[in-house]
């Protein structure tokens, strides 16, 4: 990545995808957090500010990429 951007964290969603992620590299923390699949190097902004709803055991707010695009929840 170009710019370096602050590494929030890492998780693997229950379809075995690893989903980094990562501050805007330009707005940082006052832009949503980014959502990345290296495998799919596939990228895109969440709604979300913090990952305490994404990364949650209930899997609700669960991140996902399939056919290029992210989904939140719905498994």
């Amino acid at each position: 990545m170009a710019f370096e951007p602050t590494h929030y964290g890492t998780m693997t969603n229950s379809i075995g995808q690893i989903i980094d992620f990562y501050e805007h590299p330009i707005h940082g923390d006052e832009s949503p957090v980014i959502a990345v699949s290296h495998v799919h190097k596939l990228a895109a902004k969440t709604d979300f500010y913090e990952l305490d709803d994404m990364v949650a055991d209930h899997g609700e707010y669960e991140p996902w990429f399939d056919d290029g695009q992210l989904f939140i929840g719905g498994v």
